[in-house]
């Protein structure tokens, strides 16, 4: 699940362009960059269980941050509706997912003032399997 992140990471850089900073959320990255972009995953959710399978709900966070400047706002709107298109209803290629679903968007919960942005949360859908002895 944590091998999706560098495909998301490398998707939105292709969208957001040279102005972003866009990291990958499980590697150290220098969080002063700004505007910036973070993809992280969160623990999944289990969806159901039948029999030996297990359906898993990972969910992928991509944070977009931007300074109080003039450009902030416009820059947060582009990149919001950049990292919609790019990530809804996407299928990676070599996953066993399926495709990646906007669940939520709310306000980025900076520790650092006179930033602005928004995390939006993605979930896709995967099952793994136990024992069936």
């Amino acid at each position: 699940m944590y091998t999706l992140v560098p495909a998301i990471t490398a998707r939105l850089r292709d969208a957001l362009g040279a102005c972003w900073h866009v990291c990958d959320g499980t590697l150290p990255h220098d969080r002063r960059p700004l505007p910036r972009a973070v993809v992280l995953m969160q623990a999944p959710d289990v969806s159901t269980t039948s029999g030996p399978g297990v359906s898993l709900a990972p969910r992928y966070v991509v944070q977009l941050a931007a300074s109080a400047e003039a450009t902030a706002f416009a820059q947060l709107d582009a990149a919001f509706d950049a990292v919609i298109a790019r990530l809804h209803h996407w299928r990676p290629e070599g996953f066993h997912v399926a495709r990646l679903q906007l669940q939520a968007a709310r306000d980025l919960q900076a520790i650092e003032q006179e930033l602005f942005g928004f995390e939006l949360l993605f979930t896709t859908n995967t099952t793994r399997m136990g024992c069936d002895a």
